[in-house]
């Protein structure tokens, strides 16, 4: 999906467009030096990284609920969810040069975006609404680093590759939990899986 499609699909408003403008710009810059992001992904980025990341929008209903972005690299989607309105985000990596990039950005743009620099399993009582990632780790590993996450209702919404199926018969050996599963609305064969009502066996 290019970028005006992108724009138009997501009504995205002036303001939105220019900070992901610039979050690009940002992006591609950082890239050559910290490999934030594959290469080849830097000019199809408004399919691969925007579309990507904004299609976990349509899965949360309420700009309000707290939101954690695990492993979130290059603040992928939480940066872009958090332009699109869900403000109530929180970005969390263990590489501070991944973080730093996304202080910096939040910064010169003059947006708060919370962060935290840690292992996942290092942060203590914190429980959200909904739990984000992409790339970052397989399932099995997902719904463990989730636990120390989950309230009543938590539903988890991850962007899944192709190997997606593998990864929840791995997981239901140690999993119990409901799924589904949603074609990537971006280019590359991947796909949203929505976790709800998962627990250890």
């Amino acid at each position: 999906m290019d970028k005006n499609s992108v724009i138009n699909k997501y009504n995205l408003s002036r303001k939105q467009i220019d900070l992901i403008d610039n979050y690009l710009q940002e992006l591609e810059k950082s890239n050559k030096i910290h490999n934030l992001v594959g290469p080849s992904t830097i000019d199809l980025a408004w399919d691969r990284h925007i579309n990507d990341s904004l299609q976990l929008s349509e899965f949360i209903a309420k700009k309000n609920s707290s939101i954690i972005d695990l492993g979130t690299g290059a603040g992928l989607p939480g940066i872009i969810l958090h332009i699109f309105g869900h403000t109530n985000i929180l970005l969390v990596d263990s590489k501070m040069k991944k973080i730093n990039f996304i202080k910096e950005f939040a910064y010169e743009n003059n947006i708060e975006i919370k962060t935290i620099c840690a292992r996942v399993e290092k942060i203590k009582n914190q429980k959200f609404d909904f739990i984000v990632c992409r790339a970052f780790a397989p399932l099995i590993k997902l719904l463990d680093y989730s636990r120390f996450f989950t309230k009543k209702n938590t539903s988890l919404l991850l962007l899944k590759g192709r190997s997606v199926m593998k990864e929840i018969e791995d997981a239901k050996k140690s999993f119990s939990f409901k799924y589904n599963l949603y074609p990537s609305k971006s280019k590359g064969e991947g796909f949203v899986l929505k976790i709800n009502k998962y627990k250890k066996l």
